[in-house]
């Protein structure tokens, strides 16, 4: 778990510091963001974000589709959503590693205001855009952006659960490749 975060607060792991679990959660997270990247229903859920905001449109997508993740956890998982983010939290909040401060201050933002069990909300897609808007360094339009979740709720729906279904197949192959 503590893999699949640090690559979003560390440009370079250090493999002195880190096992080699923690090295395979962080592949396994570049590996996603580059199979996102590159698929063609994430692509056609960009373009359904509003030209004002297409310059955001990967990192909203990227959102939204956490949302929907949310939304149908059990369709997914075998526990439910807030059995699950508890025990992710808990799992992090007892990690015996260095974590960057970033990671370190960014999990206890997220245990604080449950930010994945919220995530399954529009109020928690209107925070997590907004956060995102207010942590960039130059004036953006990205604030409010959960609009366009809103006005594409159906399409961009439409759009993650074969992609998901596509990224599972892509993940359980990775995995059989790494051993």
């Amino acid at each position: 778990m503590v893999g699949n975060l640090l690559p979003d607060f560390a440009k370079k792991i250090d493999k002195e510091i880190y096992s080699a679990e923690v090295i395979q959660g962080a592949e396994l997270h570049r590996f996603i963001d580059s199979f996102t990247d590159q698929h063609p229903l994430f692509r056609q859920s960009r373009m359904r974000i509003s030209a004002e905001r297409r310059r955001f449109s990967a990192v909203l997508v990227d959102i939204f589709y956490d949302h929907f993740l949310a939304l149908h956890w059990e369709r997914y998982s075998g526990d439910t959503l807030l059995d699950s983010t508890r025990s992710f939290y808990r799992h992090l909040s007892t990690a015996e590693m260095p974590l960057p401060t970033r990671l370190s201050e960014a999990i206890t933002r997220m245990e604080k205001i449950d930010l994945l069990f919220n995530y399954s909300t529009l109020e928690g897609m209107q925070h997590a855009v907004n956060r995102v808007s207010q942590r960039i360094r130059f004036k953006n339009n990205l604030y409010g952006g959960v609009e366009e979740l809103m006005n594409n709720f159906s399409a961009l729906e439409a759009d993650f659960h074969p992609f998901f279904m596509e990224l599972e197949k892509a993940v359980k192959h990775y995995k059989q490749k790494a051993g």
